[in-house]
């Protein structure tokens, strides 16, 4: 049953991959004169950049057998780590704020909230990395 829905998931995302590409394609062909091959190499590109993650983690579970990922050691950092992040966050983010509202300012634009929020994720993904090979 577990293959089914991985096969499932890999279908779904292979067809939205697919979907956005040929929507992208459909957008700009007029602008800058795109013909039926470049809607070709996308479908290409989609099913290699679907593939090599595929064949990465049979290729991974194939040479380290039946090893779990993760213990209980694991997912007790983890829960560690995104804890302290949070607060990390939420204080931080406070104290900007404050910060902000102690200079004058009023109103912030969207663009850099979502520039604080994209280092933010970065950040907080790359030490879960970290600590999940710890």
């Amino acid at each position: 049953m577990k293959k089914k829905y991985a096969f499932l998931i890999y279908a779904f995302f292979i067809l939205c991959a697919f979907t956005g590409s040929s929507i992208g394609v459909y957008f700009v062909r007029e602008e800058y004169d795109l013909n039926f091959g470049v809607i070709i190499t996308a479908i290409i590109a989609t099913i290699i950049g679907s593939l090599i993650p595929i064949l990465l983690s049979k290729w991974k579970k194939k040479r380290k057998g039946n090893i779990p990922e993760m213990d209980e050691r694991v997912l007790l950092l983890l829960k560690k780590y995104f804890l302290i992040a949070f607060y990390f966050v939420m204080i931080g983010s406070s104290f900007l704020l404050i910060v902000l509202f102690g200079m004058g300012v009023e109103m912030i634009e969207t663009g850099m909230i979502i520039a604080y929020m994209a280092i933010l994720y970065v950040l907080i993904g790359v030490g879960a990395f970290v600590v999940k090979h710890i």
